[in-house]
């Protein structure tokens, strides 16, 4: 890996946008596009990996997880379950203009 690269997590847009709200700078994303490459500045996207084999702790791994569900549950807090490996996102489903409260 080249040490002098340097990462960021933000989009073109976002950085565009951050520009404008805090230093009141308008630039396109053109202009970003040349700053970042000006700079050693590279988007970070997430790598995914095939699982190699299985892993010793893979039970003891699920067991944890179940056992912080039921610490949080009993305290009165919800849970949400996320699956990593579907494209479409499951949140579409929730009714987005409603708050999220401990009674739900």
């Amino acid at each position: 890996m080249d040490e002098e690269i340097r990462w960021t997590h933000l989009t073109r847009q976002q950085i565009a946008d951050l520009l404008l709200e805090e230093e009141e700078i308008r630039v396109s994303v053109t202009v970003i596009d040349q700053l970042l490459e000006r700079h050693k500045f590279r988007r970070r996207q997430a790598f995914r990996s095939k699982a190699t084999g299985n892993n010793p702790l893979r039970n003891e791994q699920f067991e944890n997880i179940n056992r912080l569900i039921d610490d949080y549950q009993k305290a009165g807090n919800p849970v949400m379950s996320i699956d990593p490996k579907k494209k479409k996102s499951s949140v579409n489903s929730i009714e987005m203009d409603t708050p999220i409260t401990n009674n739900r």
